[in-house]
Formats: structure tokens, C-alpha cells, sequence
């Protein structure tokens, strides 16, 4: 748990003075020399993100931003950041994938969603609980997420979802009713192929996972969290994986 705060804390550390303040200085200091980049449009290493700082500076900032709604999920080197931000006009649910070694970022992945729709639904895109719990059911559920994942996601056994989504699910993609009936039509419009990782911590699961979606490569990371041994809350941000991209090491 110590570790996890830690790293958890140089997650923050690294929004607020580099994101936020446009902090070349702290940029140095937070990231390692060959740290590895997995945005598409970022280029790989320090130097890519110092360019990124040089971009943003250009652009006006917002006269009254709206305060992130920040969850943050750890596990080992790795730690989640769910969060709303505002970027030129345009309101979007991110989530970044940090990996932490030896106390600096060497590595990152995120997604990046457009919030079209501003109406109360779409608003709890990121909104909801934030507070790790049960962790000691680290293990527990991070297995019944893995079993859910091979089973249902890419397994495609519709009839297991009984076993691991409560009825009365809560659901934030702002296009789909809360329920798991409504959650089985949504996920039988897409096409999981692989889960990469998961990130656990207590009642909090993270999923980053490839596949298909309108016949276009997607990378969807899914956040659920548990309680009594089934999916209770789902949030997702997804991202078309382009073609082209600012280097060569891929969006996983």
C-alpha cells in the first residue's frame, strides 16, 4: 500500500506541474531520459513530451476550468488516472496507464474520449465513487475480472454474464441505460480480441484490452468496480488505434 501512495502521488505530482503548469523543469525531473510514450501523436522520450509543453503553452487556458474528477487506481509500478478535462473548448474523459520505476514515470498510455453530449448522463462519464476499499480482495476480484474477461469479453459467452454483473448495474458510457441487460447489448457490438493488463486495487479493476469496434483497431480500457463478488459499476474510455502514429511503440 505504501508503494502504491507513492506512486500514486507522483501521478498527481506530474499532472499538476507538468499538464498543468506547463513545467519543463519538473518535466526533467519526473521523467526518465528514455521514457517510453504511447500516445500516437506524442513522440517517444523526454524530448517528446517537451515539445508536447512548448504545443500547450499556445493554447488559452480555459477562464473557468472545471475541476477534474480525479480516480486514481494502483498496483505494483502501475497506477490509473480517470479524470475530465477540458482541452480548446472540448470536454473529454481521459485515462492515463503510468508505469513508475525507481520513483520517476518511464512509461505511459492513456485514451482519450470526446464528451459530446453535456446533459446530466454524460456528465457521470468520469463522476462516481473514487475511494479504494476491500483490499483484500485484491486478489479475489482481480480473478473474477480475468475470468469475466476470457469468458464473456473475448470468450463471447453471453449467458455467463449472470455470473459476474449484478443486475442493477451502474453504468457511466453516457449511450447506455444502466442495467445489465442494457450492458449485454452494448458489448455485443464489440469485439474483444485481447486483455493486456489488469490493474487491481480492492474493490477497483482496470482493464486494458484491444479489439474491434465498427471494424476499426480500438484499445478500450474498462473500469469496474466490485462488491459481493460481482461487477456493481462500469466506466470505460476507449480510443481508435490510427495507422500512422508519432513512433513505433504502439498504443499497448
Amino acid at each position: 500500500m505504501k508503494n502504491s501512495n507513492n506512486n500514486k502521488q507522483i501521478a498527481l505530482q506530474f499532472y499538476q506541474n507538468v499538464i498543468g503548469k506547463k513545467d519543463a523543469h519538473f518535466a526533467r525531473k519526473i521523467l526518465t531520459e528514455d521514457y517510453i510514450q504511447h500516445n500516437p501523436q506524442v513522440k517517444t522520450g523526454l524530448k517528446g513530451m517537451l515539445e508536447v509543453l512548448e504545443l500547450l503553452k499556445q493554447f488559452p487556458e480555459p477562464e473557468a476550468p472545471p475541476k477534474p474528477h480525479v480516480r486514481l487506481i494502483a498496483q505494483g509500478e502501475f497506477v490509473v488516472m480517470h479524470l475530465n478535462v477540458e482541452f480548446a473548448g472540448q470536454h473529454k474523459a481521459v485515462l492515463d496507464l503510468f508505469r513508475i520505476e525507481n520513483e520517476k514515470i518511464a512509461e505511459h498510455w492513456d485514451a482519450i474520449q470526446d464528451i459530446t453530449d453535456l446533459g446530466s448522463k454524460a456528465i457521470g462519464t468520469v463522476d462516481g465513487p473514487v475511494t479504494t476499499k476491500d483490499h483484500h480482495l485484491t486478489k479475489e476480484n482481480d480473478e473474477i475480472i480475468r475470468k469475466f474477461s476470457d469468458e464473456v469479453l473475448i470468450g463471447r459467452h453471453s449467458d455467463k454474464l449472470d455470473d459476474f454483473v449484478a443486475e442493477k448495474l451502474i453504468q457511466h458510457i453516457p449511450e447506455v441505460n444502466d442495467g445489465k441487460e442494457s450492458f449485454q447489448q452494448y458489448l455485443s457490438g464489440l469485439s474483444f480480441e485481447k486483455v493486456h493488463r489488469l490493474i487491481t486495487e480492492g474493490n477497483f479493476v482496470v482493464s486494458q484490452a484491444t479489439g474491434s469496434l465498427q471494424g476499426l483497431p480500438y484499445v478500450f480500457y474498462n473500469i469496474y468496480r466490485l462488491s459481493r463478488g460481482k461487477i456493481r459499476e462500469h466506466w470505460s474510455v476507449s480510443q481508435a488505434i490510427p495507422e500512422i502514429m508519432a513512433h513505433e511503440n504502439g498504443m499497448i
